[in-house]
């Protein structure tokens, strides 16, 4: 063998052994990558999944705010109209005893 030829040689072994170790270690970084991607899709769907329910969890606390403030605002206009009904049965009191007294 002539030294043009060794020359040759060696030179495409290193190009392999260059080649070999960049592909081990791009490929190592491949693989990290890719398992990185895959905790974020399982966290990014987790999340997903917890905003539902908090979304169905809130929806269902509005409504029981709703129904509980209307309650209350019945009973408050309940409230007010036996007030009134008391204060005019004092007046018709007050005007009965009055009469009483006249007599």
């Amino acid at each position: 063998m002539e030294w043009p030829a060794i020359a040759a040689l060696g030179t495409v072994g290193a190009f392999g052994i260059a080649f070999a170790t960049f592909w081990i270690k791009f490929g190592g970084r491949i693989g990290k990558a890719e398992s990185e991607a895959s905790d974020a899709r399982r966290a990014a769907k987790e999340a997903d999944e917890k905003a539902t329910l908090l979304s169905a969890a809130f929806s269902l606390y509005r409504e029981q705010v709703a129904r509980e403030y209307i309650h209350r605002e019945v009973m408050r206009e309940v409230e007010d109209r036996l007030t009134a009904a008391i204060e005019r049965l004092g007046d018709r009191l007050d005007r009965f005893v009055e009469a009483a007294a006249k007599k």
